[in-house]
């Protein structure tokens, strides 16, 4: 357990090195710089030269980072430098109000989601069940911003219970932000806990308990939960880790005084000392919350803990054991013709092995490998009117294999109703096409606060514009940040992530090292950074989401890839001297494709809350574009007295999310074969 724990602790310093150093680099490449900020009206470039050598701007990047790294090193994360004050002093006072955020999400999350998700499990397939996952899937696709207005519509604006924002009002200005930061959590553990609930509900031993009659109440209680609470605490640990490393929207919403509004204000005004400081603290924090949640499941399970206690042992074990090399491949010839007729149903390429076994073993004069006698001729024969069978079936068992899985997702309601909802939305796309951009940026100030009516279905805003346009035509921004900014994380990720599978050793370490690195920042907080440095476009906001995205799909595709490498149909096709390039991806990745298709699928609706989020912040589509997340950030100081500006744009996010969601969950259970056993049981019957 101690050497486990060194080791993670070991690791934060190459994390720490390489965050910063990215993090400085980026800031330093931004536009404009802080004597731009600081300079007063009417400097001369004399006078802003004077100043940069003043502040040590003038020195080269690398030297100023080295510079940086010693005064860490002592401790020193330096000073702000637009107040000058210390950045560990200003980071420890907003801590504890961030601290306080998390903890109180964490409570109001889990004492509502456990029980929720236990109920739900227990009456699955029933009302309860339905309910409670649409409930979650809404949950998991609202905007934490927008619904962090709607409280503050209703407890603030319309009831009066709680005040509007800040923390001048003790207690009451912390319920509303615990109470949002809670109903984030709440449906994705929920969600988390009926999907564990539901794998051990059916089990041997707790039919075992049930037969020697103990309660089910705690039955439930001791022997389910307590089996199913592995995913449950990670999925937990997570959403608390993010929180504490700055959750930037809702403390933005609220204008709660914690970390992640701060490192906003750091990055808006160039504080580059104050922004490269902070980042490394919520780094640190973040992978100091991961590794405590790693920890606690050695409390959970007794099985993992002695995996941390003799993991060192094993390891260092297996060390001194000699690699036997790899055996050098056997030409293929006469004698080897059983396993070439393998080979050729498996890879369904009989010429082609023919070839190779030619090439392998050539022949004498002009007489191929093969014609040494008639039953060899006869055996090849017969392996290709095989191979050519094998080919006609394995098409047609294709066919059927989507068949099912297109079937199985039509006759899934909520996956049927992702359909029809994304068909609706692609449908308002191209009709967003045929909208000019000075249709949607036509002021006209008689018209301003015009609620909702047949002219104006959607009212107009502050300046009279039509929102019911502006809202149409946001639909292009969202579904082209959504699918651009997934297939930029699904082609680095998938590659990455299937070259690490499929080789191992050193180039495995590698590529997992950089993509622990990139999933110790927060997504929000590098996407920040990253926005700020090469400048707020569209297609910047595409990348940025993007390279956020890139650790999960790096993980998924290893492990799709590690669990089909050493099957047999992959030796064949070494056998038969196909090059890696062809097995990783013709042979080895389509038959891992299945969980890469799910994660696909559900990151599509998280790209478009991450960019919506950016959006709002002031970091995502410049205005006056109109992008969904830009609309409700300029309508909330109107709320009050025109809500609509603020909720048509929110409700297209989370209908768009949710229908990528639905589908998400139908293809997952279209791919599931064991759900598809189900469905075909219940249509029989």
């Amino acid at each position: 357990m101690i050497r486990y724990v060194l080791k993670r602790f070991l690791w934060l310093i190459p994390v720490i090195i390489v965050v910063s150093f990215v993090v400085f680099s980026l800031m330093d490449l931004a536009p404009g710089d802080l004597v731009d900020a600081m300079a007063p009206e009417g400097a001369t470039a004399e006078d802003l030269a004077a100043l940069r050598a003043q502040l040590g701007l003038d020195r080269p990047l690398v030297i100023r980072y080295i510079a940086y790294m010693f005064r860490l090193i002592q401790g020193d994360l330096g000073n702000s430098d637009i107040t000058g004050i210390s950045v560990w002093n200003t980071y420890i006072s907003r801590l504890p109000n961030t601290l306080m955020l998390a903890l109180g999400g964490l409570v109001v999350g889990a004492s509502i989601s456990i029980p929720m998700g236990i109920r739900a499990a227990k009456r699955a397939g029933k009302l309860t069940d339905n309910i409670t996952t649409t409930f979650t899937l809404i949950g998991m696709s609202m905007p934490g911003f927008w619904l962090g207005l709607l409280l503050l519509l209703l407890f603030s604006h319309y009831l009066g219970w709680v005040p509007a924002g800040g923390d001048r009002h003790g207690f009451r200005s912390f319920i509303l932000p615990a109470i949002c930061s809670g109903l984030m959590l709440m449906a994705t553990s929920t969600r988390q806990t009926r999907s564990s609930m539901l794998e051990v509900l059916n089990a041997d031993f707790l039919r075992t308990a049930r037969a020697k009659g103990v309660p089910e109440k705690t039955v439930i209680r001791r022997h389910a939960l307590g089996n199913a609470w592995i995913p449950i605490l990670t999925t937990m640990g997570v959403s608390l880790s993010i929180s504490l490393a700055g959750s930037a929207v809702i403390e933005s919403v609220f204008a709660w005084p914690g970390v992640g509004r701060m490192l906003v204000e750091a990055v808006t005004t160039r504080d580059v000392t104050m922004t490269t400081g902070t980042v490394i603290m919520t780094t640190i924090v973040y992978v100091f919350i991961l590794l405590l949640v790693d920890l606690s499941y050695a409390i959970i399970d007794p099985r993992i803990k002695s995996q941390y206690v003799s993991g060192g042992r094993k390891k260092k074990k297996q060390s001194t054991t000699i690699r036997k090399p790899r055996p050098a491949p056997i030409p293929l010839g006469p004698d080897y013709v059983s396993e070439l007729v393998q080979a050729t149903i498996v890879d369904i390429e009989s010429e082609e092995v023919v070839k190779q076994a030619e090439k392998a073993n050539p022949p004498e004069g002009n007489k191929s490998v093969f014609s040494n006698s008639a039953a060899v001729k006869e055996t090849v024969s017969v392996a290709e009117k095989t191979a050519n069978e094998g080919l006609v079936a394995k098409k047609y068992e294709k066919r059927s294999q989507f068949r099912d899985i297109m079937v199985s997702m039509v006759n899934n309601k909520g996956a049927f109703a992702g359909m029809i909802i994304l068909g609706a939305i692609v449908l308002m796309f191209l009709l967003s096409l045929l909208i000019s951009f000075e249709s949607v940026t036509a002021m006209n100030v008689r018209q301003r606060f015009t609620p909702p009516s047949l002219h104006y279905p959607f009212g107009t805003d502050s300046l009279g514009r039509n929102m019911f346009l502006r809202v149409i035509f946001g639909t292009r921004y969202s579904l082209v940040i959504g699918i651009g900014s997934t297939l930029i994380s699904l082609l680095i990720g998938v590659s990455l992530g299937a070259v690490a599978g499929f080789y191992g050793n050193k180039l495995d370490d590698i590529v997992m090292r950089i993509s622990d690195t990139l999933a110790s920042i927060p997504g929000m907080l590098l996407g920040i950074v990253i926005v700020t440095v090469l400048g707020q476009t569209l297609q910047n906001l595409i990348f940025a989401v993007g390279i956020t995205g890139i650790p999960i799909y790096i993980r998924i595709t290893r492990a799709s890839i590690l669990s089909v490498r050493n099957q047999e149909f992959v030796e064949a096709a070494r056998a038969v001297g196909l090059s890696n390039a062809r097995i990783i991806f013709r042979q080895v990745l389509p038959n891992g494709l299945a969980p890469i298709l799910v994660t696909m699928t559900t990151s599509l609706g998280v790209t478009i809350l991450i960019a919506s989020g950016l959006s709002f912040l002031g970091f995502g589509v410049p205005v006056p574009h109109p992008e969904w997340g830009a609309l409700i950030a300029g309508g909330r100081d109107f709320i009050r007295q025109a809500p609509w500006l603020t909720t048509f744009p929110g409700l297209f996010i989370m209908i768009t999310v949710l229908s990528f969601n639905l589908l998400g969950d139908g293809m997952r259970d279209a791919l599931d074969p064991k759900y598809r056993k189900r469905t075909k049981k219940k249509a029989n019957a």
